[in-house]
C-alpha cells in the first residue's frame, strides 16, 4: 500500500569550498529520484554550512523505520566519501501517512484506529 512521506534532513559542517549543495542534490537524487520532490535551504553562517533538505513524496513504505533503513542501506552501500553528505547529518524528522487506495487517480488518508 503507498504511503505519503515527509522527511527533513539537517546536514551541517564546516565551510568548503566543495559545493555542499550540489553534493546532497546528487545524493538526494539517487535515493528519490521517482519517489519525492525535495527542496534544499543553505546557509553559510559562523563559519559553517548548513542545509536543511525536505523531502515528500509517495512511496511504498509503510513505517518510519522503513525509510531510515533504505537510507542506511544506501549509505552503507558504497565507499566512504569526502563528498557524502551523509558524513554532515546532524538530525532528522520522519513522518509516515499510510495511504488507502480511493479510486484510479485519488489516494485518501487512511483512517488510523
Amino acid at each position: 500500500m503507498p504511503s505519503e512521506f515527509a522527511l527533513d534532513l539537517c546536514f551541517i559542517r564546516e565551510h568548503a569550498q566543495s559545493p555542499f549543495y550540489t553534493i546532497i542534490e546528487q545524493q538526494l537524487n539517487e535515493l528519490f529520484a521517482g519517489k519525492g520532490t525535495w527542496y534544499i535551504d543553505l546557509r553559510e553562517q559562523e563559519g559553517l554550512d548548513i542545509a536543511v533538505a525536505e523531502v515528500k513524496g509517495l512511496a511504498i513504505w509503510e513505517s518510519e523505520e522503513e525509510i531510515l533503513n533504505y537510507i542506511e542501506k544506501y549509505t552503507m552501500s558504497g565507499e566512504p566519501s569526502e563528498h557524502d553528505c551523509w558524513n554532515h547529518l546532524q538530525g532528522y524528522q520522519v513522518k509516515v501517512s499510510p495511504k488507502a487506495d480511493a479510486g484510479c487517480c485519488r489516494l485518501k488518508k487512511e483512517a488510523q484506529v
